[in-house]
């Protein structure tokens, strides 16, 4: 990418969207409760810098938690990863971030989908033990 990405959307405007962003995904009623034990200001700090540094132009590598690490422990089926995809489209749009910016940003996100979903059988075995 050739552009900054907190340049692109503007720093305050960027938090603004990622934690509104958050606030609806953890009172989502399909997906809230994978969010019950976050600390939604920290989410948003790791999330812009993730992004920046894979869509936009930053200078410093991402030093936070893999996505897979992240996710590894949560039993996330396809259906909660396309509603938390939703509505990240959903806060994008409504911010108007740039259509380049939002389509990298959501492309970056499908692509991070195989790294934490899980199959269902494999949830199932792993919530029966």
């Amino acid at each position: 990418m050739v552009w900054n990405l907190i340049e692109e959307v503007g720093e305050e405007r960027l938090i603004e969207l990622v934690t509104a962003f958050y606030t609806r995904a953890s009172q989502d009623m399909m997906i809230g409760f994978f969010f019950d034990d976050s600390n939604i200001p920290e989410q948003v700090v790791n999330l812009i810098h993730y992004m920046d540094t894979h869509i936009g132009r930053s200078e410093q590598k991402y030093r936070g938690s893999s996505i897979r690490k992240i996710h590894q422990t949560m039993p996330i089926l396809p259906g909660h990863f396309d509603r938390r995809h939703q509505i990240l489209k959903d806060v994008l749009e409504e911010y108007a971030v740039p259509a380049h910016v939002r389509k990298a940003w959501l492309d970056l996100d499908l692509a991070l989908r195989d790294n934490v979903i899980k199959g269902g059988a494999r949830v199932r075995d792993e919530l029966l033990g």
